[in-house]
């Protein structure tokens, strides 16, 4: 049962080590998301400002200022970022019980090949083996900067977590890298991202068509808000995707918005239009501790089995108790009109995570 769960998972929350940096620390702090990350356009390998940010100014007991461990020298960074949990699932489908899973082992690489070039290597090499998540080389001008290779695609808010609706559902998450180009900028207010890739998620090309997206966002100390789309021509279906994406600061509470509209043209079947939308408040309780409180929703017409109307609530506590460690302890209640009672299930658990 998960409220039997909850106690156990709490005991083995606080006698355990586990930052990833989250849209909600950029939005609390006021930074760009290349403050802290090589990518200008945020995740992935933290910078010399990133790795003093994770030991001095996040975590519940703050260390004193010292190089990072990933620092190889003037023109090499190298990071890694481990994550595991364990959860407990309860639906009328199948018997209850609790799991253990490495969600991701991740090794970062980044080589300042001149003042302005630099090479990267997002490699990932568990769960299921090694696979290549993203490899590109960006040229930077000021601030604007040219990249080619294997790239995140920009669209929305940048979370971590790709079961959230607005990332599972528009499927532009960590997940779903693409061979491409992307030209970027960001300045003091202004940050801009248009990218052209294959739109086969990394794979082998199969047809004429590409896959264009954009994201466009402004943003003060205090607020941040943006638009993006995608455009993606296959030969089977296509897909276009506009959205609006916010963030505000509130005193203690930092809050997150996004909404995406999708419309699918298939060739052959009924077309289907969804609309996705997340409500995400973080509450800073004290110097580490945060209370983040999610609402999701999904709507699709025609509703089907495959696209079902759906709801998802989630309530997590996080706790950044040391430099390069972090903890999330939280439920997810998730509510579909499927009939199937395996989309409509309760879900406790626990990450813990390791990085530098």
């Amino acid at each position: 049962m998960i409220r039997k769960a909850i106690p156990l998972l709490f005991i083995l929350a606080v006698t355990s080590p586990v930052t990833f940096a989250e849209p909600f620390l950029a939005v609390e702090t006021g930074y760009h998301c290349k403050q802290c990350h090589i990518n200008p356009a945020g995740g992935g390998l933290r910078n010399r400002f990133g790795a003093l940010f994770s030991t001095s100014l996040l975590p519940a007991s703050a260390a004193a200022a010292a190089p990072s461990p990933g620092s190889l020298g003037e023109h090499l960074t190298v990071g890694i970022d481990a994550r595991g949990s364990a959860f407990q699932r309860e639906n009328t489908a199948r018997d209850d019980h609790l799991s253990f899973a490495t969600d991701r082992v991740t090794v970062y690489l980044a080589g300042k090949l001149t003042e302005d070039v630099t090479l990267y290597v997002d490699q990932q090499f568990a769960p299921g083996g090694s696979l290549n998540r993203e490899f590109w080389a960006q040229y930077t001008f000021g601030n604007t900067y040219l990249r080619a290779g294997k790239i995140f695609i920009p669209y929305g808010w940048r979370l971590e977590d790709d079961s959230v609706v607005v990332r599972q559902i528009t499927n532009v998450n960590f997940n779903s890298a693409d061979n491409g180009i992307e030209l970027g900028h960001v300045g003091d207010h202004l940050s801009a991202q248009v990218s052209v890739t294959n739109g086969s998620g990394g794979g082998f090309e199969s047809d004429d068509g590409k896959m264009i997206s954009g994201r466009l966002a402004w943003m003060t100390s205090a607020w941040r808000v943006g638009i993006s789309a995608n455009d993606n021509n296959t030969d089977g279906t296509d897909r276009r995707m506009a959205g609006l994406f916010a963030g505000l600061k509130t005193g203690p509470v930092s809050w997150l918005f996004e909404f995406d509209r999708i419309r699918d043209d298939r060739r052959g079947l009924v077309d289907v239009d969804q609309e996705l939308t997340l409500l995400e408040a973080n509450w800073k309780l004290s110097q580490g501790h945060y209370l983040k409180i999610t609402g999701e929703r999904r709507t699709a017409s025609p509703m089907t089995p495959a696209a079902p109307d759906s709801e998802r609530y989630s309530v997590e506590y996080q706790w950044f108790p040391m430099p390069y460690t972090h903890l999330r302890l939280g439920f997810h209640s998730n509510q579909s009109d499927d009939p199937n009672p395996a989309r409509n299930e309760d879900e406790a658990f626990l990450q813990l995570h390791v990085y530098f």
